[in-house]
C-alpha cells in the first residue's frame, strides 16, 4: 500500500500541463455536450451565463475600468497558457492588446493531432472571441477584436457612464 506522504511531488510544470487538460478536457466535453443535445445555438447560451458569472467575480471594473479586465486576460493567456501577449495600453478607459501565439490554439492542434475530438472549427470565432466580448459588455466595456493568425488584437474601452434622471425639486 503506498502512503499518500511518500508520493513523489510534481513540479510546477508537470501541475501546470495536468491543470491545462484537465481544463481543456472539461471545456471540450461541455462544448460536444452542448452542441450534441441542443445545437450550436446554445453555445451562445452557455457565453451569457458563463460571461455573467464571470464579470461579478470582480467589481474593480466599476472604478477601474478597463484595467483589471486586460489584467485578467493578460494572465489567463500568458501566464496560464503560455500565449504572447503585449498589452500596448491600459488605462480606465482604454485598453489594448495583442495575443501571439495563442496558447489555447496550439494546445487544440496537439490535442486535435492525439485524435481528441474538437467542437469548433474555428475556435476564436465561435467561441472565444464571443465569450469575451460578452464579458466585457457585462463589465461595461465596449469590446473589438481583429482576429490574426495565431492570434488576436483587442481594444477595450469603458462605456458612457448612463447620465443620472434628474430628481424633481422639493418644494
Amino acid at each position: 500500500m503506498t502512503d499518500i506522504n511518500t508520493l513523489p511531488t510534481m513540479a510546477p510544470e508537470a501541475k501546470a500541463e495536468m491543470w491545462k487538460a484537465m481544463y481543456f478536457r472539461a471545456q471540450a466535453g461541455m462544448e460536444r455536450y452542448m452542441v450534441s443535445n441542443y445545437g450550436y445555438g446554445a453555445i451562445d447560451e452557455w457565453i451569457d451565463f458563463s460571461s455573467e458569472a464571470t464579470a461579478k467575480q470582480s467589481d474593480r471594473y466599476k472604478t477601474e475600468g478597463a484595467i483589471p479586465f486586460t489584467e485578467n486576460l493578460s494572465r489567463i493567456l500568458g501566464d496560464c497558457w503560455g500565449s504572447d501577449v503585449t498589452v500596448h495600453k491600459a488605462s480606465a478607459e482604454e485598453s489594448k492588446l495583442d495575443i501571439d501565439n495563442c496558447g489555447i490554439l496550439s494546445y487544440r492542434k496537439g490535442a486535435a493531432q492525439l485524435g481528441i475530438e474538437l467542437t469548433f472549427d474555428d475556435p476564436c470565432r465561435e467561441y472565444c472571441t464571443k465569450l469575451q466580448s460578452s464579458i466585457a459588455a457585462k463589465q461595461n466595456l465596449t469590446a473589438t477584436f481583429e482576429l490574426k493568425p495565431g492570434g488576436c488584437s483587442w481594444c477595450f474601452t469603458r462605456n458612457a457612464e448612463p447620465e443620472a434622471e434628474p430628481q424633481p425639486e422639493a418644494s
